[in-house]
């Protein structure tokens, strides 16, 4: 993964390589933990099922949002 990454990376101009390749390549390995941790786990499958029963509230009932409303009805 982190190859696939890296040439991403190399996809971007050369002086933005320069100053952030390292720094980009970095946070990527950190996050790696938790993104392997969080798959292992089948966390994911608790996240995505809280989203698919979420997605027909909203579409039955409108959105909750307040700046959704309008000011006067």
């Amino acid at each position: 993964m982190s190859f696939l990454y890296a040439l991403l990376i190399s996809l971007h101009p050369p002086s933005f390589r320069k100053r952030f390749a390292q720094e980009m390549l970095w946070i990527f390995d950190e996050t790696a933990i938790p993104r392997v941790l969080l798959i292992r786990s089948e966390l994911w499958k608790w996240f995505v099922a809280g989203i698919a029963g979420a997605v027909p509230l909203i579409i039955a009932f409108g959105s909750f949002l307040p700046w959704d409303r309008p000011l006067h009805p």
